[in-house]
């Protein structure tokens, strides 16, 4: 009886080990929404991210800043279940949740079942969905079908863009500058100001990069491949007349002249 009672006593205290290891995992993890709710309207409505019954993936822009992300192409990293390809490269990106979406669809024409907003605005056109990730809020990606709150093409998830809209009070800015591999240059800026305090506020954002291309193009006269050349610009009105209304106008602009590498045709010629 000794004999086969020791390996038990040994397997039960390996699994007390296990369990007491995973217990203090737990302990150590942070909470979040702990200190400060994450807010999100995921379900049109403003609600802490705790009491969501959906899979939200919520970023801040300053945690996308954190971990280097400056174009929506590169969310992938970032966001769990988010698949992003294209053949095409930043310019439109194909973007699948679980699984779902156009694949390495050449045709621009092709809907994305990935619904794609910014501010809430669909934008349909994959060629618009490649866009620099500046002074945003946060993005909020969902996970699953959500043709209930924002409509058609949503039978992978949705993605929503929401960028920072004036506080109608005082005035800030920032400007940041950054320098990186193959003489590429950064540069982000913002300003905010009040025109009529509680009442009107205007901020203006741009976004810049320039960059050479990571692959030397032999051919006489061609453009390197994988260069960087994006101008995106931003500007917000919020007018706030009273307690029940408050309307925020935004106009927004930007261009990608980057190059990808050649994925298809011979020699010189892709």
């Amino acid at each position: 009886p000794n004999q086969v009672a020791q390996p038990h006593r040994v397997l039960l205290a390996a699994l007390a080990a296990s369990a007491s290891t995973t217990a203090m995992a737990q302990d150590a993890a942070p909470v979040v929404g702990a200190d400060d709710d994450i807010v999100v309207t995921a379900q049109r409505r403003e609600q802490s991210l705790l009491d969501v019954p959906l899979a939200v993936s919520a970023l801040s822009g300053d945690r996308l800043a954190e971990q280097g992300i400056v174009n929506s192409a590169q969310l992938g990293a970032a966001v769990p279940n988010l698949q992003i390809n294209s053949p095409y490269g930043n310019t439109q990106p194909n973007f699948s949740l679980r699984g779902i979406g156009v694949a390495n669809e050449y045709n621009s024409n092709q809907a994305s079942p990935v619904g794609v907003y910014l501010d809430d605005v669909y934008l349909a056109p994959r060629t618009s969905h490649g866009m620099g990730l500046f002074d945003l809020e946060r993005i909020e990606v969902l996970r699953g079908p959500q043709g209930t709150l924002f409509g058609r093409n949503t039978t992978g998830g949705a993605v929503n863009f929401i960028t920072r809209r004036p506080d109608l009070s005082g005035s800030e800015g920032y400007v940041q500058l950054g320098y990186g591999n193959f003489n590429t240059i950064t540069a982000q800026a913002a300003f905010e100001t009040t025109l009529s305090p509680d009442v009107i506020g205007l901020r203006l954002a741009v976004n810049y990069a320039d960059g050479d291309g990571q692959i030397q193009n032999v051919f006489a006269g061609g453009r390197d491949g994988n260069s960087t050349d994006t101008l995106q610009g931003r500007a917000s009105l919020r007018i706030s007349p009273g307690d029940a209304l408050d309307i925020t106008l935004r106009g927004y602009a930007g261009r990608d002249r980057g190059t990808q590498a050649g994925v298809h045709g011979l020699t010189a010629f892709r």
